[in-house]
């Protein structure tokens, strides 16, 4: 049997498929792996046709960072064991990034075809980073999602992610967390994620916890009586009994109730107590607790549920006015269990300053062209009225609304639905930022770091969208459009594949 090699951080930036390198042997041949190539990530559609959520732009740029520091000897190493051209080797060892890296920052807003993240860099460098990059995304990109979309449904009431051992491995299991808090969740219980990130774990106790103190009435609360004595020893400040173990109405609550009387647990307790209820009718239960806990005098003590919860079944627990204080959510949030596949691409738009397209008998795959950025523009209340896709470079209509100017914008597949903004009765922003420049990262990287600041970001833009655009089920569609440059740009390049293809036809 073959000893397993040990894997560094490196493995990161080369955890690719085998064809992103077969190419760069053929542009190395060809002499073309410094041409200046721009690749963009973005994604087609999301779970209900409306916004994503963007997360895993730091880990994207960590590779990077990983590439430039890693040292020649390890590489070498690597690649030495997985290539077989040696000259593919040699170049692949000395190879530094030194592009740039413009992107979406966490937090934020993205509709289907916006460029999300794009890499400015020569050929090699950008496209040994798609699957990477990709990996990181997709699953960041659809836990974020899904966690806003299982917030939105909860708000007001807060909802804690906690399917880290429902995640497909450590990586989805730590990252995911992160994704899902910058979704917009107000608590997590993973442990790794609060050493990387600084944000707090909770967590409340097991039923195997309650089952070894024994079986019934007497065992659980002997289980509740530790664990309200040795947390506050420890000045834990949440003290959740979970009261599903034996019979939640019989046993569970009335346990709880007197363990909380028994330890000197009432509504002048400084941190959270209350219960979980993890399993049964949660609407009804949730009721029935409530009644039991404020006929005994404990109206702050918290109720939290739990139980295989997505968006759905919270709006129906809200409808039914269930009493609830939080919802705990695992594997809905965890693996975005109802859309697992993000389906975020990356596709190269411009060689050596030229652009090119993708073309498809699918209209949703074909690609636009050029090294873009986005602009948001916001209407006189404030609230996002469209985003404009605009050509990086020279572009009149950036030079116009930047400043101000009256100019419309037109739908890229409906040129009779297009809007007139006028002088100022607008506001606009630009989505796009710059994280690597010139192969070094700049202070929007450092930014980051912060995960909270993320997740208020993502809560703000939310703020600026229209109820009507913030629905689950069939949300008011939001406008993108593309810059009259660039359609006129991406359909003379249709154009003139259309030509030639009638020119065959001749």
């Amino acid at each position: 049997m073959a000893e397993e090699r040990k894997l560094t951080d490196f493995a990161r930036v080369i955890n690719s498929d085998r064809y992103q390198y077969t190419e760069s042997d053929i542009f190395i041949m060809e002499h073309s792996e410094e041409r200046e190539a721009v690749f963009d990530m973005y994604f087609r559609s999301t779970e209900d046709n409306g916004f994503a959520v963007v997360s895993g732009i730091r880990e994207v740029v960590k590779l990077v960072e990983i590439l430039n520091s890693t040292s020649e000897e390890e590489k070498r190493e690597y690649f030495s064991k997985i290539i077989s051209e040696q000259h593919l080797v040699d170049y692949l060892v000395k190879m530094k990034f030194t592009g740039d890296i413009y992107a979406m920052r966490e937090g934020e807003l993205a509709y289907a075809n916006e460029p999300v993240i794009t890499v400015k860099a020569p050929l090699v460098q950008a496209k040994i980073l798609e699957t990477p990059l990709l990996n990181i995304m997709n699953l960041q990109m659809a836990i974020a999602t899904k966690a806003s979309r299982v917030t939105r449904a909860a708000a007001p009431i807060g909802v804690s992610a906690f399917g880290s051992r429902r995640a497909h491995g450590f990586d989805s299991a730590v990252s995911g967390t992160k994704a899902a808090v910058i979704g917009g969740c107000t608590s997590h219980s993973n442990l790794v994620a609060e050493y990387k990130y600084g944000v707090p774990s909770v967590g409340t106790m097991a039923h195997s916890y309650i089952q070894t103190f024994g079986v019934g009435r007497e065992a659980e609360k002997r289980a509740f009586d530790s664990f309200i004595k040795y947390r506050r020893e420890r000045k834990a400040n949440s003290l959740i009994l979970l009261i599903d173990t034996y019979n939640t109405l019989k046993i569970g609550i009335k346990n709880a109730i007197k363990s909380f009387k028994d330890n000197g647990i009432d509504d002048s307790y400084e941190g959270i107590y209350g219960v979980r209820i993890d399993s049964g009718d949660l609407a009804y239960l949730s009721k029935k607790c409530r009644a039991e806990l404020d006929n005994a005098g404990f109206k702050k003590a918290k109720i939290f549920l739990t139980n295989s919860l997505n968006e759905d079944l919270i709006k129906s627990l809200k409808q039914q006015n269930a009493c609830v204080d939080i919802f705990g959510v695992g594997d809905a949030i965890a693996v975005s269990k109802s859309y697992p596949c993000f389906g975020g691409v990356y596709k190269i738009v411009e060689i050596d300053k030229e652009p090119v397209i993708k073309l498809s008998e699918d209209a949703i795959k074909i690609s636009n062209p050029g090294f873009k950025e986005v602009y948001r523009i916001y209407d006189q209340k404030g609230l996002a009225y469209v985003d404009i896709i605009t050509l990086a470079r020279e572009d009149r209509d950036k030079e116009k609304f930047l400043v101000g100017e009256t100019f419309m914008t037109r739908a890229e597949l409906d040129e009779y639905k297009c809007s007139t903004l006028r002088e100022g009765e607008y506001t606009c922003k630009k989505l796009t930022r710059t994280y690597v420049k010139n192969g070094k990262t700049t202070e929007e990287y450092d930014k980051l770091a912060d995960v909270l600041a993320s997740q208020k970001y993502y809560l703000e833009s939310l703020e600026k969208l229209s109820e009507e655009r913030k629905r689950l089920e069939f949300p008011h569609r939001y406008k993108v459009n593309l810059s009259n440059d660039l359609r006129e740009l991406k359909y003379s390049l249709i154009n003139k594949i259309s030509e030639e293809l009638n020119e065959e036809e001749k």
